[in-house]
């Protein structure tokens, strides 16, 4: 079995959900045979400088899929900011890496709920929900975030790894080559549920140093496209919520995110 090691920065809880991502960072996007990479998976709120850091004991799976291998991520190094993993891709190929919290519960304020539906594009849907529910309102929220990145690998002459789903309960699904997107073209993308496509959800992206971005609903085949009109890094993001079949939870929610870099060519 071909080694692989990873040393990933991860922050993977939130003060508040309002306006806080977890992102998968790596140094590169594109490396050669045997290279270490590190990637950093964190929270924050201004991506993509990190944070927030969690304890290891936070991480509920972190895995890489590589040359038709699925290793566990387990060599963990907590830095200030960041959970750090180092990988060495030994192969050629297309890395997908991602990364699963445990769930966490938490209490929200009637305002900070409001601002919170209205940052992920839900205050139409869940947000009318909500506001039928009897008085007095609260808001109990059991939330779990998934992240995921690639990397390039040498030059891989056939390699469609990245449009295999790895099973996380939400997952945003490139359907062209993630690592090889130039400034000025679309990233179009399918969300997953268990599997399955997600329609009409919010879907957003924001380039790097962005406060804000754009949001996009997907179509009935849990499709939708971005245009991506510079170089530079962008984190697409998205929050799915429904109502909670367990007792104690009000709420159950899942928030995906995927990072990819624009070539300025």
């Amino acid at each position: 079995m071909k080694r692989v090691w990873l040393s990933i920065g991860v922050s993977l809880v939130s003060v508040t959900l309002t306006a806080h991502d977890t992102w998968l960072l790596p140094s590169s996007m594109a490396v050669a045979p045997g290279s270490a990479v590190t990637l950093d998976l964190t929270s924050g709120m201004a991506f993509p400088a990190p944070e927030t850091a969690v304890k290891p004991d936070r991480l509920a799976a972190a895995r890489c899929r590589l040359a038709g291998k699925i290793l566990d991520i387990s060599d963990h190094t907590l830095a200030e900011k960041s959970l750090r993993l180092h990988i060495r891709a030994e192969s050629p190929g297309i890395a997908t890496i991602w990364a699963e919290s445990k769930p966490r519960t938490l209490d929200l304020k009637p305002a900070e709920v409001k601002e919170y539906l209205e940052e992920i594009g839900a205050t139409e849907t869940v947000g009318r929900e909500w506001e039928r529910s009897p008085e007095p309102r609260k808001w109990r929220e059991t939330y779990t975030k998934h992240a995921k990145a690639f990397l390039r690998v040498g030059n891989p002459e056939s390699d469609g790894s990245w449009a295999e789903p790895t099973g996380m309960a939400l997952e945003i699904i490139p359907e062209k080559d993630p690592t090889a997107i130039v400034a000025g073209t679309d990233i179009p993308i399918r969300l997953l549920l268990d599997g399955r496509p997600l329609a009409g959800l919010s879907v957003g992206i924001r380039a790097a140093g962005q406060k804000t971005g754009r949001i996009q609903k997907t179509d009935a085949e849990g499709r939708v496209s971005f245009r991506l009109d510079r170089s530079g890094w962008f984190l697409l993001h998205a929050t799915q919520i429904s109502r909670s079949a367990k007792p104690g939870g009000e709420w159950v929610s899942h928030f995906a995110t995927l990072t990819v870099e624009v070539d300025s060519r």
